[in-house]
């Protein structure tokens, strides 16, 4: 397999976990060989504690320099468009941050000027890679559990000192955090989302956009997924996924979604209950590098990889509508709708 040369485009706190999951799991079809920040100290700092060579403060420069083959795409959301298209134009695969675009109609666009180009895009919802949900999902499809018919995750945090960019953001603890939640939800399920109904709060003076979200997404088939995020949880902490199906239930529960300590708890009719340890060294950053290893693996076996842009829009799509559904009080909006009509940013 061809070694693939990465360059990282926002060289911040998450720049860290990026680079080490890269050298740690993908490292053998994967080198970081560039850096770019605006600002240059942090970029400074990046590239020399991980020795790296070549320094961009520009993301046009890097785009046109030719050094790379990928870039690792870590901005907040407002900077995306005018670094994908012309990475695009340049044949350069890309990895975004979710949310990889800030409207349906910029993802769609995103996707079809990958897709027209034939380059690869995939959205890092790495959160899919940790090891209690690749249990959970391996689980689903062999049918172990029946067919699932009712999947709840939720999260409780202390996340009130929300600082940086995000702080301005108006589209907040959904967009920014639990995105990976709804992702997780969307693709355990494995079916079509149809219909949204949301309610969020917002609990910080300090910050614009929601703090507390509380949801229920209908699927095709009938099946129901429900997410409570809560960044006002200040002593007991927590994130648990349960999914009930036709012949047994399964339960994973943590004190929050990146620990390495995991446990998948699964109760089949008739039998003993089984649990699995899925427990995992470092495995927030193990799974930033599982998630560039499978974009790697995909550009060089020219296929799409799970978590393409492609696949990503219909978690947009549920973001989307939540913020549509909370907009009205909570009634239920329908996919379609939001296709139809993404809801503006102001």
């Amino acid at each position: 397999m061809a070694k693939y040369r990465i360059g990282i485009v926002g060289c911040g706190g998450i720049a860290r976990r990026h680079i080490e999951g890269y050298r740690a799991v993908a490292g053998e079809i994967g080198e970081v060989v560039a850096g770019c920040d605006p600002n240059r100290e942090t970029l400074d700092n990046f590239c020399t504690t991980y020795n790296i060579i070549h320094r961009f403060t520009h993301a046009h420069e890097l785009i046109k320099s030719g050094e790379v083959d990928v870039i690792s795409l870590l901005t907040p959301p407002q900077a995306r468009a005018e670094i994908i298209f012309p990475a695009i134009e340049h044949g350069i695969h890309l990895l975004v941050e979710k949310p990889f675009a800030e409207s349906i109609q910029d993802a769609v666009s995103f996707v079809e000027a990958a897709e027209g180009n034939g380059t690869i895009l995939a959205v890092n919802q790495q959160l899919r890679f940790m090891r209690d949900i690749l249990t959970a999902r391996e689980i689903i499809t062999s049918g172990d559990i029946g067919d699932v018919r009712f999947v709840a995750h939720d999260h409780f945090q202390n996340r009130t000192r929300t600082g940086g960019w995000r702080k301005d953001e108006r589209r907040l603890e959904i967009s920014i955090f639990s995105i990976h939640i709804l992702d997780r939800i969307r693709w355990l399920v494995g079916r079509a989302p149809e219909a949204v109904s949301a309610v969020t709060r917002n609990w910080d003076d300090n910050v614009r956009g929601e703090t507390f979200t509380a949801l229920t997404i209908q699927f095709v088939d009938g099946v129901i997924g429900t997410m409570v995020s809560n960044w006002h949880s200040p002593t007991i902490h927590e994130c648990r996924l349960r999914i009930d199906g036709t012949n047994g239930s399964l339960l994973s529960a943590k004190s929050q979604v990146t620990a390495d300590e995991a446990t998948v708890t699964i109760h089949r009719l008739g039998e003993e209950v089984e649990r699995r340890d899925c427990s995992k060294t470092n495995a927030f950053v193990a799974a930033m590098g599982e998630s560039m290893k499978r974009l790697l693996t995909a550009i060089n076996t020219d296929s799409q990889p799970p978590h393409s842009g492609r696949d990503n829009l219909e978690t947009m799509a549920i973001v989307d509508a939540a913020y549509l559904s909370a907009s009205r009080d909570g009634a239920r909006v329908e996919i379609s709708e939001v296709w139809k009509n993404s809801l503006p940013l102001e």
